[in-house]
């Protein structure tokens, strides 16, 4: 029995010290997390428990099997030392993952899933990165080495207050180990799967115990690995069979609508004669606009200013959505999906028709993210990164090229481009571990986060590109579409809500533009290549997933996180999880959705309910069957 009591402590000891990395994922990261008092801990805490219960027992499945089993071997001193590896292992690989998710957390406001290696190892920025990581995160290292002195510690208490019995009667022995093996067995596999409900437990059922925002606290990063590893992709839906009344609900199929544009400029935009350049801002939330962006916010009193929302929290997810139209509507970025390869839309290739020069512009490793596979694959001709940069001395250590040399080296290439041109630049220098040249260090206000200098000097380098591209003969033709691939750290209590967390500045600037316009309207990263084209006048049709700010399409913004999507419209956000009841808020009266109006409201909800379905069916089946391009099929 002392072996059995042994291995039932050593569970509990590696499961206490995966839930003490749960409370140190929300103490180093409380800013993101909005916790309603003890209860909603307490839940939290229950939810933990019994997601963790489930990852432990995978992560330690070989030294439970070992040590359940009722064979006379056990009492063989390698035997023990083969189990003993196990569990060691086990359990560090659990503490490993969830303490790199303490850190990694905020970039992505999402537990590290499969995909995460998918992207790992593309480019090769990542291992030389390991050191500054571990220098900026001393504090989880030194966690990690503490917890590692205390389970060793308890460890071996364990072990010389349970050493095993020597067995003495063949017969006995075997019948009680026999059914303990059964017993414990049982109570270990109902333990993986979550209880004795139908399904096991998945990540979705995170959403029992808190909200939306609090879910990472519940889930643990050895869960969502093993509960995503290997997916085979996404499952077709049919929640409408009849094809009229799905694009009821969601028609994918746009038609620029320019109406309500042509007196916005001098001159109004045309297709063949304005050029564009997308510059999308890496780690750029709406909240740096409000004193560290001198410049930016100077150039959006001349601009259309939306309210910007991304689409997703990494940089892959980001460039899909921007470029492409495409929101990241699964746990698996499109770029590493399976279906990466697939035809779709974005400026390069629709334009490229109308006799458009097409170009990305990108200062970090070639093949960073695939997003050099990406470009290449949706249209653009060419893709300039540090290869083609070809000068390390403006390297930063870390990314790439720092952003100032990298713009200018982008307007000198422009400068060969015959007219028409689009053009994409995604700058790097805002991101972690936040470096700037030396001849401009205290230059920028520091502010109150590492983030802030570092901004100033982005906002910086980018007053510097457009004071140079003001001299070129290309620049009173180019619409200027400014945006970030996702929102970073906060500290305002506007941005720290749950749809706050998503604000990024999605700004429009043309030389032509009569007056600044601030549109009190929500636009999302699906929406900027809708809003683009219709500006110029596309003439054609294509496959969005946005819709054009200056349309009379209903505006929403979709959003998945963890399976559990959210659709945004007006005043109102629906929240649809597969198989569970939807829920509807009023997000003007309760932002921070506490109070679900569903039943108050049964047919708006029932409508946005219907509509999340519609945009998840034509999203799922269209990736699946290839059909992005209208081309490809009948409108």
């Amino acid at each position: 029995m002392k072996a059995h009591i042994s291995l039932i402590l050593k569970f509990l000891l590696t499961l206490g010290l995966l839930l003490i990395t749960q409370i140190a994922t929300l103490v180093f990261n409380i800013p993101i997390f909005s916790i309603d008092g003890i209860s909603d801990f307490l839940s939290i805490l229950l939810g933990a428990t019994r997601f963790g219960i489930s990852s432990t027992v995978v992560f330690l499945l070989p030294f439970i099997l070992l040590s359940l089993f009722p064979f006379k071997i056990k009492q063989n001193k390698y035997y023990r030392k083969i189990a003993n590896f196990f569990y060691i292992c086990g359990t560090n690989i659990i503490l490993i993952l969830n303490c790199i998710d303490i850190g990694y957390y905020k970039f992505t406001y999402k537990r590290i899933s499969y995909d995460f290696f998918n992207y790992l190892g593309v480019g090769g920025d990542f291992t030389e990165l390991i050191p500054q990581f571990a220098r900026d995160y001393w504090h989880i290292v030194i966690l990690f080495v503490a917890l590692n002195i205390l389970f060793y510690y308890l460890r071996e208490l364990i072990d010389k207050k349970y050493t095993p019995e020597l067995i003495i009667s063949n017969r006995k022995w075997y019948i009680q180990n026999t059914i303990m093996f059964i017993l414990l067995g049982g109570l270990f596999f109902l333990g993986q799967r979550g209880g004795f409900q139908l399904r096991p437990l998945s990540i979705v059922h995170a959403n029992f115990y808190t909200t939306s925002q609090n879910t990472a606290l519940v889930l643990n990063t050895p869960f969502t690995l093993y509960r995503t590893w290997g997916q085979k992709g996404l499952e077709p839906k049919h929640y409408f069979s009849n094809e009229k009344e799905l694009s009821s609900y969601f028609n994918p199929f746009y038609s620029p609508n320019n109406s309500k544009t042509d007196t916005l400029f001098n001159s109004p935009l045309e297709i063949g004669k304005t050029n564009i350049i997308v510059i999308i801002l890496e780690s750029f939330s709406e909240e740096y606009l409000n004193g560290y962006t001198p410049f930016l916010s100077s150039l959006a009193k001349k601009s259309i200013v939306f309210n910007g929302y991304a689409n997703g929290k990494r940089s892959i997810d980001g460039i899909p959505a921007i470029l492409s139209s495409l929101p990241i509507l699964s746990d698996e970025s499109f770029i590493t999906s399976q279906y990466g390869s697939n035809n779709l839309p974005s400026f390069a290739s629709l334009l490229k028709p109308y006799n458009y020069k097409t170009s990305f512009f990108h200062g970090g490793y070639n093949g960073t993210m695939g997003f050099d596979a990406y470009s290449k694959n949706v249209g653009y001709d060419d893709y300039y990164g540090r290869k083609e940069y070809n000068n390390d001395k403006d390297y930063d250590g870390n990314w790439g090229i720092f952003d100032e040399p990298f713009l200018q080296y982008m307007v000198k290439e422009l400068d060969h481009y015959k007219e028409p041109f689009t053009s994409t630049v995604f700058t790097l220098s805002s991101h972690h571990p936040y470096t700037i040249p030396e001849k401009h260090k205290g230059r920028f206000p520091k502010g109150t986060m590492v983030v802030h200098e570092t901004v100033g000097y982005t906002d910086y380098a980018l007053k510097l590109f457009f004071e140079e591209a003001q001299t070129k003969p290309w620049f009173n033709n180019t619409l200027f579409i400014i945006t970030s691939d996702h929102s970073a750290a906060t500290q305002e209590p506007e941005y720290k809500t749950l749809l706050g967390q998503f604000r990024i500045p999605v700004i429009f600037y043309h030389p032509q533009l009569k007056q600044e316009m601030k549109i009190n309207q929500t636009l999302q990263q699906a929406d900027i290549l809708p809003t683009a084209m219709g500006l110029i006048k596309y003439p054609k049709s294509f496959v969005s997933f946005g819709q054009d700010a200056f349309s009379s399409q209903e505006k929403a913004y979709i959003l998945s996180i963890g399976g559990e999507y959210m659709l945004m419209q007006g005043d109102y956000l629906c929240k649809y999880i597969d198989g569970m009841e939807p829920k509807l808020y009023n997000i003007r009266e309760d932002i921070n959705t506490k109070q679900n109006i569903g039943k108050k409201n049964p047919q708006l909800l029932n409508y946005m309910t219907l509509k999340t379905k519609a945009i998840i069916q034509q999203y799922n089946n269209r990736l699946i069957e290839n059909k992005l391009i209208i081309d490809n099929e009948e409108k």
